[in-house]
């Protein structure tokens, strides 16, 4: 199918069938190992290749796989923290209890507690990584509340490195 196609079409094609599939795969790959991970890497490899063989010679516009699952994560977390969606509730962690208060504190009253963990495997966890991602994404933009996931996942986009 992809020969009857030109550039844009297999972009849209590829952002519809492929990446939509793998919009949440950040709660199931969580403690994927980086091998595991590449794999999928591979089909968004694939998927360039045959959208810059298409003739067109164009560079096709898309995120790579693991900044997508960043900003899956972090929305996730902001849906389980902030919207409080009752079937992610076993996500929620609680706040973190400061016994002085510093400047960072004040910065970031809603810091979440960050569970200790000892293995590659539990640091790797959906929960490990993104409680430390949330934490410094509130260090930087103090003022969540009241927004709407859409708005969220565009302030996620400019804040995140590409």
């Amino acid at each position: 199918m992809s020969w009857l196609l030109d550039s844009k079409g297999l972009e849209v094609l590829y952002k519809a069938q492929v990446r939509s599939s793998t919009e949440y795969a950040c709660l199931g790959c969580g403690g994927a190992a980086n091998k595991h991970l590449a794999l999928l890497d591979k089909v968004q490899g694939r998927a360039v290749r045959l959208i810059r063989d298409s003739g067109a010679g164009q560079e096709p516009r898309l995120h790579s796989l693991q900044y997508r699952r960043n900003v899956a994560g972090l929305t996730v977390m902001y849906k389980v923290h902030q919207q409080r969606v009752p079937h992610l509730h076993t996500l929620r962690q609680p706040l973190r209890r400061t016994q002085v208060t510093t400047r960072a504190v004040a910065l970031a009253p809603a810091e979440l507690l960050q569970p200790r963990c000892r293995t590659w495997h539990h640091q790797r966890q959906f929960v490990h990584v993104y409680v430390g991602w949330w934490n410094a994404l509130l260090a930087s933009q103090p003022r969540l509340g009241g927004t709407t996931v859409q708005v969220f996942k565009e302030l996620v986009n400019a804040w995140l490195p590409r």
